[in-house]
């Protein structure tokens, strides 16, 4: 992404302004249109604020479109939309921020604009799997999903699945059990848990910096039957690859697999027995050759030609720090820790202490997460300590 977007994306006006054209529902204009409109104009802002004859003129957007705009722009609110993300504490990242993840962006039919809860940043997408099945698992079925997650973030893999009960929740959980990273992707929006007994789940994934709750619905959108078909096309669009643990007949997590095969990624399913209803899904779509046959994460990382082991392509980063750097450095560990945490502990000003952070950065050993939540490399060995200064 271009310095320019990357500045015009630091502006909450025209992220307001995404926000908006993201509510306009019914007549058309979604993803591709926004795009026509952002390219012509320059910024959402500018389209916004637009006549409808100057909507009119961008080829692709016909005169029932600009007029449908014009309508019902006064019924929205930009900066209204806005303050309810940030009093939810929810991220907006739209289609063009820095930020949206570049693997969603390839889909047919990406979301405007992605809204989260909790940690997404784009290496946890380098290496993603889908982790997805039945709600209602055999006790084959769950050791296998638990196993699989568990296997997949041990390796560094970031496991991508719904929440939903069943295979989905064991799945985030056994990522979560071991260390990793795990990504749900909610059929409402990312404010409300759904269903409400996976309460300790999603406060783990918002809270604990195990990963993050996503979706393309806006906070306070409640879950219906239509949004969760919907979603799992961004199950897919999130994942290099997508798994079937156990899945029925008529099973939604059949419909992910379909979309993973039709958007090119890999699709990979876990065989059963051939008596099993749960089973029945899984077995049809390794007959009919929509997935490869897996016994377990070893298999997966093989057909994809990712490295095994330990946290996934990971190489020692060992440096020598002195005075401030070490101090700070000191105050991280693995586990996340705030900005204005640091300034706390370590006295320094925030410049003073954005800079150093930032050598740190540059070092290897400390990252960032979005809302300024700092946590050191798994793979950073500081060689010896030297003296504050």
């Amino acid at each position: 992404m271009n310095e320019d977007l990357e500045g015009l994306f630091n502006e909450e006006q025209e992220i307001a302004h995404w926000l908006a054209f993201d509510q306009i529902h019914g007549i058309g204009v979604g993803c591709k249109k926004v795009q026509l409109l952002f390219e012509y104009f320059g910024s959402l802002r500018a389209a916004w604020q637009a006549r409808q004859s100057q909507l009119a003129d961008v080829r692709g957007i016909t005169r029932e479109m600009a007029s449908a705009i014009v309508e019902k722009r006064p019924s929205i609110d930009p900066e209204g939309l806005l303050e309810t993300c940030k009093k939810e504490r929810v991220e907006a990242l739209p289609f063009f921020h820095p930020l949206y993840p570049s693997l969603l962006r390839g889909i047919d039919d990406p979301p405007l604009v992605l809204y989260l809860k909790g940690l997404l940043a784009p290496e946890h997408l380098l290496h993603s799997i889908a982790v997805v099945g039945t709600r209602k698992p055999t006790v084959y079925g769950r050791e296998c999903a638990k196993e699989l997650a568990r296997d997949l973030a041990t390796s560094g893999v970031t496991v991508v699945s719904g929440m939903a009960v069943g295979v989905d929740s064991l799945a985030h959980w056994g990522a979560i059990e071991a260390g990793g990273k795990t990504i749900a992707v909610l059929a409402c929006g990312p404010d409300i848990c759904y269903p409400s007994s996976n309460r300790p789940l999603y406060d783990k994934l918002i809270n604990a910096g195990h990963g993050a709750v996503v979706s393309e619905f806006f906070p306070g959108t409640r879950p219906e039957p239509w949004r969760f078909p919907a979603r799992n096309r961004i199950i897919s669009g999130l994942s290099r690859g997508v798994v079937v643990v156990e899945a029925g007949e008529e099973s939604g997590a059949l419909i992910t697999a379909e979309i993973a095969f039709s958007q090119g990624h890999a699709t990979f399913a876990i065989p059963g027995r051939i008596d099993s209803p749960m089973s029945i899904g899984c077995n049809k779509l390794i007959m009919k050759s929509k997935a490869q046959l897996i016994r377990n994460a070893n298999d997966i990382m093989t057909e994809l030609e990712w490295a095994t082991g330990p946290r996934l392509n990971e190489v020692p980063c060992v440096v020598q720090l002195f005075g401030r750097e070490k101090e700070i450095f000191d105050l991280i560990s693995p586990e996340l820790i705030h900005f204005d945490q640091l300034c706390e502990k370590s006295g320094m000003a925030p410049g003073e202490l954005s800079a150093t952070l930032t050598m740190l950065e540059l070092a290897g050993i400390v990252g960032r997460q979005p809302g300024d939540w700092y946590q050191r490399s798994s793979n950073a060995t500081v060689m010896s300590a030297g003296p504050i200064i």
